[in-house]
């Protein structure tokens, strides 16, 4: 480890470099020396997190993330776990700790306030069935104040997030990691809820933007840029991916959804249409076909087989039988139409094709306020016992609804997001 981190040590500008001990996966912990596994020995851990200190130079903070401890024992059942002390599990986790800030290299955690279940239990549901524990992070928040401590798990709101920091002054922070892919926007008052007034990005000294027109419009210069720079068939599903879910909970955003989907497949499928059609126009001898010819006479892999023959060479000597002068030869003739519409164009087509104007120009203040205003009246539902109607969105876009009280409820506890 230490070797590498020297190696890739300024190929990124990171800020810190963290060890995950908290992830449950069976892909990674079940290997006992990844993931919520490392847990069980930390002596290994403070071994790591020296590598990865000295790789860096100690130039930049290494910090870990784990859960407030381990079961892999027994299988998992609520009330087995239910009889397991309280004081001894928080004193393991407390021993972690100090193993991992012994040598003064660690002073930051980020806790994700639930055991790991290392056998019996899917990822998802690790992250639903053990009992959220917070009370034990604020333990070692108090107990350590030369230590950084960060809550993690359960908070999928920025209320909550302001709940948790504005209740307990000894966290260092509030760590949210799906609730906020899944739903951005809602966390877009973050600089002023958290951080006080902020209308300005201080970084770039740029205007925040106010609604979600004008961010789709800053992201579309950012996106055309890097199209400009790189293969669109090789980067737009990451670029796409990033507003994906800007309309969260809104009507019609499965069906934006969608289009965008199709937008971000839009180059692989017409780059392997054009090449489809090259070669094709290559078999048959039609026009162009005389220009390519020369760079297949040579490649009896092509002669014999197939554009999925020549797809399929990936290995250097494959490739080297199909030759570099036919693959060039597909590649120059299947460059990107630069007479495509730019993605920036095409996002916000299919935002105004599936938002009103009032979806589009809502402000942030008045998008956390909805937000907020929902989550109460969710809570004052589940406190008067009733039962909760919920609309379900179908794939036409259409609204359906359906009834539950228990299931909503078991939202809350289990610190699910709100549909």
């Amino acid at each position: 480890y230490h070797e590498y981190s020297q190696k890739d040590n300024h190929k990124c500008e990171y800020t810190a470099l963290n060890l995950n001990c908290g992830c449950p996966s069976p892909s990674v912990s079940g290997k006992k020396c990844f993931g919520a596994a490392l847990m069980k020995d930390p002596k290994h851990v403070t071994k790591l997190v020296r590598a990865m200190h000295d790789g860096v130079e100690g130039k930049i903070p290494c910090t870990v993330k784990c859960r407030i401890g381990v079961n892999d024992s027994t299988p998992f059942s609520r009330k087995t776990y239910d009889r397991i002390s309280e004081r001894k599990e928080y004193e393991q986790l407390r021993s972690f700790v100090d193993a991992i800030a012994s040598d003064g290299i660690v002073t930051n955690f980020q806790i994700h306030a639930r055991i790991a279940v290392l056998g019996g239990l899917s990822p998802a549901d690790n992250r639903k069935v053990p009992p959220l524990k917070y009370e034990y992070v604020y333990r070692l928040a108090d107990q350590y104040p030369e230590l950084n401590f960060v809550l993690n798990g359960g908070i999928n709101s920025l209320s909550q997030v302001k709940e948790e920091l504005d209740g307990n002054a000894s966290l260092a922070g509030v760590m949210v990691g799906r609730a906020l892919c899944a739903d951005p926007w809602s966390f877009s008052m973050a600089d002023e809820m958290i951080y006080g007034d902020a209308t300005v990005d201080e970084i770039h000294q740029q205007r925040l933007c106010t609604n979600r027109r004008e961010l789709l419009e800053a992201y579309g210069r950012h996106v055309d840029y890097e199209e400009s720079r790189n293969d669109p068939a090789e980067i737009r599903r990451s670029l796409v991916a990033a507003c994906a879910h800007l309309f969260a909970g809104e009507p019609n955003a499965k069906r934006f959804r969608r289009e965008l989907d199709e937008i971000a497949a839009r180059p692989e499928r017409l780059q392997r249409e054009a090449k489809a059609k090259v070669w094709s126009n290559i078999s048959s001898g039609g026009k162009g076909s005389s220009t390519l010819a020369s760079a297949f006479s040579t490649s009896s892999t092509l002669a014999g087989g197939g554009w999925d023959d020549m797809q399929a060479s990936d290995s250097p000597a494959a490739v080297a039988s199909v030759g570099w002068d036919a693959i060039q030869a597909i590649d120059d003739n299947t460059k990107w139409d630069e007479n495509e519409p730019p993605l920036s164009e095409l996002i916000l087509e299919a935002a105004h094709r599936n938002f009103g104007d009032e979806v589009l120009s809502s402000c942030r203040k008045e998008s956390y306020d909805k937000k907020v205003w929902e989550e109460e009246q969710a809570r004052m539902r589940i406190a008067r016992g009733d039962p909760i109607l919920f609309a379900v969105e179908r794939s036409s876009g259409e609204k359906d609804s359906k009834v539950s009280g228990g299931v909503v409820d078991g939202w809350f506890k289990n610190g699910l997001s709100w549909p």
